[in-house]
């Protein structure tokens, strides 16, 4: 009979809560389909899915671990639309504050069970990296907004006020007051052109109200002229903001894969705890069957020692292991984002039902297209590309064009004052201007334009580089995939063979033909055997979620949709 470990794993916490936070997903993980689907398998080596195996989530809500679970769902869904409104509006920030939830102390020591779905969809909710980049999405797109703000009208009120007295000797004084104000009105195109609009105002000149309208237009003809020249930072900030949707993605797939991870070791360590426990129990039932021999003359005194010594050493073996499993806790809880004196349970085994080996092929094609850290190459080489056009403008000679247009004088002859002196056409005086220059020796702009070309093409260069590493991370990743599936279809079959082995053994032992010290033996071998195995599944799996973070399918893969990357 098949020695069968059942076991549920026990942790140190604080209350497991959850919340509507950055995601809409399913009750449970499927394959996704359609162009989001990972790529398929072309390979012999029949290789499984975990998303077929994953637990179903519980049908109780994640607040179930709080005192009052439906206050701190309000509590974390308030402050979702806060931060929902805030990266909508950047300008929200003025008057409120976002105040995003952190996990609750804990309240009560029982402990609650805890599946891989929801470890993920806590962490979305309380891991304080997460966290931060949803914060920093707000100052993305306010920088977004300002690259925009530059090609805006432009417009100002500016006001200035004095008192001037003035003492004469032997004649008296004089009081004279000035209130200016100066509305102003300023835009600039995308092709260079700058037209400005004001009014000078002193509002306090007894009798004398005279304002002033000035107009000015300035279009440069060769520095300085086309969208090329002018539209670069916008472009850059249109292209920043794309990828800065990228990188928060890939802060949450990354934070999602070691949630994976530290899950997994868990159950590992949590396995192998167990596993030098049940070995120590078999080490002490031998050297108990040892001592009744010794007792019985059928072995020699001195025949326990050895057997003395292997308690020894699995005692410690059981102490490094709870150690282990311990820290494993704590790391698990960290990456979540909960309170470090939680207690939850875990499951004591992962499900492979399907073995997979994805195409080397798609998996390149798919990563070029969704990589994160290749589409930022390519992002840097775009901005290098405008940088060099910019700075062969740079190099051309300046000439401008430009016109004034001043009216609201005192016309002396009609002496008509205040705003008719504006629009009457008597007051009005016009300027039209060219300027050239021609720069003579201009080391600064040249070393501009080298530097644009040398970064251009060192930028083209590390593109290349980073696609041949890209492509030979996947070819390896998918290499371990292959290898580590074969480890697993030999662990199974190891498995298999060591419960035969076990079961003969015993039969044996009821004729009389074995001994229990040979059943003991042939037991702590499918120990060991079951210990390979769960490992070689959970070295299997973690290498598949390493490809899913590189291909950047891991928000697919568990049907996490993010709201806050638009």
């Amino acid at each position: 009979m098949a020695l069968l470990i059942n076991w549920q794993l026990l942790l140190l916490g604080s209350c497991l809560v959850a919340s509507n936070s950055l995601l809409a997903a399913p009750p449970a993980p499927v394959i996704p389909t359609g162009n989001s689907s990972p790529p398929s398998s072309t390979r012999n080596i029949e290789v499984k899915s975990e998303r077929e195996l994953l637990p179903q989530p519980e049908p109780t809500t994640l607040y179930r671990w709080v005192d009052k679970p439906a206050a701190e769902a309000a509590r974390v869904s308030e402050a979702n639309e806060r931060l929902q409104k805030a990266i909508s509006s950047p300008e929200f920030m003025l008057d409120h504050w976002v105040d995003l939830p952190t996990s609750p102390e804990v309240r009560h020591k029982k402990a609650q069970r805890l599946s891989l779905r929801e470890a993920i969809l806590l962490a979305l909710r309380y891991n304080p990296n997460i966290q931060n980049a949803e914060l920093d999405r707000i100052i993305q797109r306010y920088e977004l907004r300002l690259a925009h703000n530059e090609f805006e009208l432009q417009y100002a009120l500016a006001g200035a006020a004095s008192v001037e007295k003035s003492r004469y000797s032997g004649v008296g004084n004089t009081t004279n007051k000035s209130f200016i104000a100066s509305p102003e009105v300023n835009l600039k195109t995308k092709l260079g052109t700058q037209i400005g609009l004001n009014i000078d105002n002193n509002v306090a000149n007894y009798n004398s109200y005279s304002p002033v309208l000035n107009f000015s237009i300035n279009q440069p003809l060769l520095r300085g002229f086309g969208k090329a020249a002018n539209e670069a930072g916008l472009l850059d900030a249109i292209d920043n903001e794309w990828l800065n949707k990228l990188n928060l993605q890939q802060s949450v797939i990354d934070q999602i894969t070691q949630v994976i991870t530290a899950y997994r070791a868990l159950i590992l360590s949590g396995n192998n705890l167990q596993n030098q426990k049940l070995q120590l129990q078999e080490a002490r039932k031998t050297y108990e069957i040892n001592e009744k021999k010794i007792a019985a003359g059928q072995l020699e005194p001195t025949g326990n020692i050895q057997q003395s010594y292997q308690i020894e050493s699995l005692s410690l073996m059981v102490e490094q292991a709870e150690n282990d499993f311990k820290i494993a806790a704590q790391d698990l809880l960290q990456t979540i984002g909960l309170d470090p004196k939680m207690r939850l349970s875990v499951p004591s085994n992962v499900v492979v039902k399907k073995i997979i080996v994805p195409d080397l092929k798609e998996s390149i094609e798919w990563a070029l297209q969704h990589n994160t850290q290749y589409l930022a190459q390519k992002m840097v080489l775009r901005a290098d590309e405008r940088a060099y056009k910019v700075a062969k403008n740079q190099q051309l000679w300046q000439l401008d064009v430009g016109a004034n247009v001043q009216s609201g004088r005192i016309n002396e002859v009609d002496g008509q004052r205040g705003f008719p002196s504006i629009y009457n056409g008597q007051n009005i005086n016009q300027t039209a201007r060219v300027t050239l220059t021609i720069p003579l020796h201009d080391l600064s702009r040249r070393s501009q334009l080298i530097s644009a070309k040398v970064r251009l093409e060192k930028d083209r260069l590390n593109l290349i580089a980073l696609k041949r590493s890209l492509e030979t991370t996947i070819t390896n990743t998918i290499n371990s995939i292959e290898s580590l599936a074969k480890r697993y279809q030999l662990a199974e079959k190891q498995v298999a063979l060591a419960e035969k082995s076990y079961e003969l053994e015993k039969k044996k032992q009821q004729a009389g033909i074995a001994s229990a010290l040979d059943v003991n033996n042939t037991q702590n071998q499918l120990i060991q055997a079951q210990m390979g195995l769960i490992g070689a599944k959970i070295a299997y799996l973690n290498q598949l979620s390493t490809l899913d973070r590189i291909l950047g399918k891991t928000l697919d893969h568990w049907q996490i949709k993010l709201r806050y990357g638009a």
